[in-house]
């Protein structure tokens, strides 16, 4: 199971996705190149390193998981049976991570995968971590964090205590915040109030602008749409995707898959907003192409599904209510239960999506 790649898989992963031509009929070309049935549970969360050669994954199995993406190759696992875990991040120290605890306390942990030893702990949060981002800048020590506690801080990696703190309102009941792809500003979704955009040298001031959600829903998660961060991506409780200008943030359209909305079997139906953004796996399950051409999801049924964004684009407007896109396409191929986390990387050709198994996708163009 561990065995490299074959060489011609290894050639396409080379090519550079903001360089290919990742058209509708390309991205229906991907297909399964490796699957790796390592997790005992439900894969929570994955994060990619700078160069896009390694990829981490936490689960509900309590693993921290490490595999060479360009080789194909598990290279690593460690445990936190202690405090559990999620939202792993790779930092900009080469050999650490960052992590959310998921038992005992909400801290976030600073560990060195190459010793197995912690390097600092973040405490400060009283709920648990819904999100968990470091700053896109390569050279940036800062993370961001949001929490049930209703609070987002910002984080420098060389000391103990935050940057800042905001108290976001509404937040109690389920807040979601990510990094623009500058890195200068922070987006914020509380429960189904308000979207706010926060300057990350003055977050204490307030946010910059805000505007209601237009949706009754819990946001699970969010994430800017690459390489410009002209659009976010709200992913829905009920597995559905809000797209928003972010610069008006005004709603665009909605992306909605049939099999996003049918509870499987194995996941019983909660109706805390915890327990929606959890079911969700905090908006993990939603990615997007490098180059900002398609957005990919993973689905319930175990499916893989993507809509064209230019298409999705050309057909939508400030009309409301906003108007609801299909998928333009399904890979083939699937996992064998519910997919909870979808994450496309972002320096070489391949899309990674996690069940219970971590699958690594990649085109045949």
């Amino acid at each position: 199971m561990n065995a490299e790649l074959d060489s011609e898989t290894l050639n396409v992963l080379r090519k550079d996705p903001l360089q290919a031509a990742l058209t509708t009929s390309a991205l229906a070309d991907f297909y399964i190149a490796k699957q790796f049935p390592d997790n005992k549970a439900l894969i929570t969360s994955v994060d990619f390193d700078i160069t896009g050669t390694h990829c981490i994954t936490t689960s509900r199995d309590e693993s921290l998981r490490i595999y060479d993406c360009a080789s194909g190759t598990r290279e690593q696992v460690s445990y936190s049976k202690k405090y559990g875990c999620n939202l792993a991040q790779f930092t900009a120290q080469p050999g650490c991570v960052a992590y959310a605890s998921t038992k005992i306390n909400d801290t976030v942990r600073y560990l060195s995968y190459e010793t197995n030893q912690f390097i600092r702990y973040f405490a400060g949060h009283t709920g648990m971590v819904t999100s968990l981002q470091r700053s896109p800048n390569a050279q940036s020590a800062s993370m961001v964090s949001a929490s049930m506690d209703g609070t987002v801080r910002l984080w420098n990696l060389d000391t103990v205590k935050p940057v800042c703190t905001v108290n976001i309102e509404g937040g109690k009941n389920g807040v979601a915040a990510a990094y623009d792809p500058s890195g200068m500003v922070v987006a914020v979704a509380a429960e189904s109030q308000a979207i706010q955009l926060y300057d990350v040298r003055k977050m204490t001031k307030g946010p910059f602008t805000s505007a209601p959600i237009a949706s009754k829903l819990t946001v699970a998660g969010l994430k800017f749409m690459p390489p410009t961060g002209d659009y976010i991506l709200l992913a829905m409780s009920d597995g559905s995707i809000m797209l928003l200008d972010a610069f008006q943030l005004t709603t665009l359209a909605v992306l909605s898959s049939a099999t996003h909305n049918a509870i499987s079997p194995t996941i019983a139906p909660v109706a805390s907003a915890l327990g929606q953004m959890q079911q969700q796996c905090f908006g993990q399950k939603i990615t997007a192409t490098p180059d900002g051409r398609a957005v990919i999801a993973g689905n319930d049924n175990g499916g893989i599904v993507f809509w064209d964004f230019d298409t999705v684009l050309a057909n939508s407007g400030s009309k409301q209510p906003p108007a609801v896109h299909a998928p333009n396409g399904t890979w083939n191929g699937s996992h064998d239960g519910p997919v909870g986390v979808c994450a496309f990387n972002p320096l070489l050709m391949e899309c990674v999506t996690g069940s219970q198994s971590l699958t690594l996708w990649t085109s045949i163009y």
